[in-house]
């Protein structure tokens, strides 16, 4: 491990939900940053702030080492992209660089079967699962079939009878990477977010936001609607579950890193669904950082740059000019399908007090399909409020002058959660 973070070359794998961060982050600490994508992908956001950039596949692993050693490349930084994140640890390892997580830890927390039997060792509820070989044991629909191994609601389907669950297997499986698919009982319970860091071993809670879900389609995967923090039930998850959950996490063997955890939330009794051992889409470091005052990013910025750091010692990139003690809300805004000609509003968007962070998704140029999954979000919004009368007059002040038009002039955005007036 190096004893600096200065004069450093930080491949990005990851991490466009943060370029801004990122950027800062970088011209603080004198790292260079180096950006590679394929090159049908253009100019990619992290290309775009990068100091060099070259083309080299996410996914290509000899390819990637190949370059990490011909560029004198020294840190490699994943961001929260599953699909990349397996890649990046092949080549950190390859490489001899840090890396927050091992191929075990990841697979263990990524698949959905094994963490499932992780929580059930530990003696955490879970949903009851079968199998397509014991269909004929499932007393009661709906069920739910999903990959075992995806995310953001591909290949999720809510199933009604055995023929739906058959049907539903065969979309499922081309999500999984390891040709998986998980079958369980249906909780008709809003979720709840419970999140953690991982650091030098030992488990932090940070927090419980409740998730309310909505679906985009008929029958897919339901997606975030909107977050709110902190959650009523937080102390009672500290009384019942907190120790568990860490005791599960370090006896794993887990080091370093941010994780989250969906719960079924039942008036305060949780069910454990599923996990990220990595960043959330929806940049949840935000209300960590609110919260409870310390980085998750810049932790990981600089534990992939050779730096182990305590948490509370990383607190550069946290904003200082906003009141405490407020409530707290993500809300994705979505796009309806078609190509992103115009964008307008941002700068009034970003300049309104009660927006703790922006989030920007998509970008002119963008084509997005309507596939009923969270590649529809167009951007997160978080929001500081007192009461929720003050998040409705926000979320009405944003789409007032936010708007995203297609190439054929017609609007696209639009706000999935229904707010009550």
């Amino acid at each position: 491990m190096v004893d600096t973070i200065k004069k450093q070359k930080l491949l990005l794998l990851g991490g466009s939900n943060s370029i801004d961060d990122i950027k800062k982050f970088a011209e603080t600490n004198n790292v260079t940053l180096v950006a590679t994508a394929h090159p049908r992908y253009g100019i990619t956001p992290l290309k775009a702030i990068a100091d060099e950039s070259y083309d080299v596949n996410a996914i290509d692993v000899d390819g990637l080492v190949q370059l990490v050693k011909e560029k004198n490349i020294t840190a490699i930084f994943p961001g929260c992209n599953e699909t990349v994140l397996p890649y990046a640890i092949s080549v950190a390892e390859a490489c001899g660089l840090p890396i927050y997580t091992n191929r075990r830890s990841w697979d263990t927390c990524a698949d959905k079967s094994q963490f499932k039997k992780m929580c059930s060792e530990a003696g955490i509820p879970v949903a009851k699962t079968y199998t397509k070989d014991n269909l004929d044991q499932i007393a009661k629909y709906p069920v739910v079939v999903k990959p075992a191994d995806s995310s953001g609601s591909h290949g999720f389907s809510i199933c009604h009878s055995k023929e739906d669950v058959i049907a539903a297997i065969e979309k499922a499986l081309p999500f999984s990477r390891t040709q998986n698919v998980l079958i369980e009982d249906y909780i008709p319970f809003n979720s709840s977010i419970i999140h953690y860091t991982i650091s030098s071993g030992k488990a932090i809670f940070c927090g419980i936001s409740d998730k309310k879900s909505m679906l985009l389609g008929e029958d897919t995967g339901s997606v975030m609607a909107l977050q709110t923090f902190p959650s009523a039930d937080t102390e009672k998850y500290l009384q019942t579950l907190d120790s568990k959950v860490k005791n599960m996490f370090e006896s794993a063997g887990l080091k370093e890193g941010p994780l989250w955890i969906e719960a079924f939330n039942n008036n305060g009794e949780f069910v454990f669904n599923e996990m990220g051992y990595r960043f959330g889409g929806s940049m949840t470091y935000y209300p960590v950082r609110y919260f409870y005052n310390f980085d998750q990013l810049e932790l990981m910025l600089k534990f992939a740059l050779g730096e182990n750091v305590e948490p509370n010692a990383c607190t550069s990139l946290i904003r200082t000019d906003v009141p405490k003690g407020k409530k707290y809300a993500i809300l994705p805004l979505h796009v309806k399908a078609g190509t992103i000609k115009e964008i307008k509003g941002e700068k009034e968007l970003q300049a309104n007090p009660n927006i703790y962070a922006y989030v920007p998704i998509h970008f002119v140029g963008d084509t997005v399909k309507g596939d009923a999954s969270v590649q529809q979000v167009f951007c997160y919004l978080h929001i500081l409020f007192d009461e929720e009368s003050d998040l409705i007059d926000t979320v009405d002040s944003v789409l007032n002058s936010l708007s995203v038009t297609s190439d054929n002039g017609e609007p696209l955005l639009f706000c999935l959660y229904k707010f009550k007036k």
